[in-house]
């Protein structure tokens, strides 16, 4: 489990419930050890078997055949062009690196996107619980803001994701499809059940709901977010509201890292 990630419970007073995750990075070999876990990860996340593999060859100083390096320049492009959604999309793989490194109970992870957060759809979903207890299943939908200014100043495209006819209503039932489609070939248990069951889970409101925000900015108050517990209001419990704030003080370092790394690197004659 990844030593250099901290999580704190936090009591508010509202209806969800809050954690505080922060990265702790501040010296050079700790931070050398996440970076080479997180880009290792992330790669793996946007590029298939073979083109990862040799992207790692590459960035390990071993020479790459020029067709697949330009194939794999062509397919991390989308990723680096935009600030805005590189940073985007660097944090919302903060995230679910941190719930594939430090939730021991997690089973199966939908997302997030391999291109751009700017992509339509949900950021990501995921199933945690017991494998073998159906009941302890838990399905949760997150929608990830990242800034280097305070979480607060994402607060209210979180709130209008999960509003009444919001990006939520008009994507979930695509992702419910995609979902199913990837389990239709795994053998059956109970997480596979759960899978066949989301229209029903999502109609009856069997499901949770989180509010992410990724920032450098290691600030926030007992109200920040306070509005999230309006969210689906009196269809889900306050333990189905979950708030998670990423604190990441070198944000800014990973994401020049990212870029000088990789795509810089890829580019250089």
């Amino acid at each position: 489990m990844a030593r250099y990630i901290q999580i704190d419970d936090i009591n508010v007073p509202h209806d969800f419930v809050k954690k505080h995750i922060t990265f702790v990075l501040g010296d050079v070999t700790t931070y050398e050890e996440f970076y080479t876990e997180f880009q290792r990860y992330l790669l793996q996340s946007v590029l298939t078997q073979r083109p990862f593999e040799g992207l790692m060859l590459f960035l390990n100083g071993d020479p790459i055949d020029e067709k697949h390096k330009r194939y794999i320049i062509n397919n991390v492009r989308r990723i680096f062009i935009n600030e805005q959604h590189f940073k985007g999309l660097v944090g919302e793989h903060l995230f679910s690196f941190y719930f594939h490194k430090k939730v021991r109970d997690i089973l199966w992870a939908h997302g997030p996107k391999g291109r751009s957060s700017a992509e339509p759809g949900i950021d990501f979903v995921t199933f945690t619980g017991d494998i073998n207890d159906k009941d302890s299943i838990k399905i949760t939908i997150w929608e990830t803001k990242t800034t280097e200014n305070t979480i607060s100043s994402r607060a209210s495209q979180i709130y209008d994701f999960f509003s009444e006819d919001g990006s939520f209503e008009e994507n979930i039932d695509s992702e419910i499809n995609a979902v199913q489609e990837l389990f239709k070939n795994e053998p059956n248990n109970f997480l596979k059940e759960v899978v066949e069951e989301l229209f029903e889970i999502v109609i009856n409101r069997e499901f949770c709901i989180g509010a992410t925000g990724v920032s450098s900015n290691l600030t926030s108050t007992n109200d920040t977010f306070k509005q999230f517990a309006d969210c689906f209001k009196n269809e889900l419990t306050k333990e189905q509201r979950l708030v998670k704030f990423v604190f990441v003080e070198l944000l800014t370092k990973i994401l020049d890292d990212l870029r000088d790394r990789i795509w810089n690197k890829l580019l250089a004659p």
